[in-house]
């Protein structure tokens, strides 16, 4: 039975692999200290699950999991789009503006260095498909994740239903904003 990486076990296995490569460790030498497999350690790793159709969306209160949730996610991935129409969260560090792209509202405050900041002018019609503020990352392996911040709660997902638009939104963003 062919098993499919989660979301979960994706952003724990990207720490895994991080914190097992800060400490100078291969894969087998840590399975040899852990007592497990290379087989185990690598699929961890890979974020593979016991399941063969895992949930791609997870909710999280505010705190400290969704807070190392974005941490993980900002760390690691190549590209981040940021649709922030009054400015950027403040749990969203560990930027650079290579990789970076915040598209905010004309009149929209952002003084940070590390995203480049691209303004959606005043009188454009309304956004096709913003009805929330959204981060998309874009990860080397697997799916992007989507990020929507919510008052209670963040959600995190890799469902097609939320990629594909989000891909849609930000091209029409990056169209909107060329200068």
């Amino acid at each position: 039975m062919d098993h499919k990486p989660t979301l979960r076990g994706r952003l724990l296995g990207l720490e895994l692999r991080r914190v097992r490569e800060a400490a100078g460790l291969t894969v087998a030498e840590l399975a040899s200290r852990t007592r497990q497999s290379p087989h185990r350690i690598q699929r961890l790793e890979d974020g593979v699950a016991a399941s063969p159709s895992p949930d791609p969306t997870m909710w999280c209160a505010w705190g400290a999991e969704a807070t190392s949730v974005i941490n993980v996610l900002c760390r690691t991935a190549e590209r981040i789009d940021v649709y922030a129409p009054l400015g950027l969260h403040p749990s969203l560090d560990q930027l650079d503006a290579d990789r970076c792209t915040a598209y905010v509202l004309e009149g929209s405050a952002v003084d940070r260095a590390d995203v480049t900041v691209r303004v959606i002018p005043r009188g454009t019609e309304h956004c096709p498909g913003a009805e929330h503020p959204l981060t998309r990352f874009v990860l080397a392996d697997g799916p992007a994740v989507v990020f929507y911040a919510y008052v209670h709660r963040a959600m995190f997902t890799e469902d097609p239903s939320h990629l594909g638009p989000a891909h849609r939104f930000f091209q029409y963003l990056a169209e909107l904003t060329r200068g």
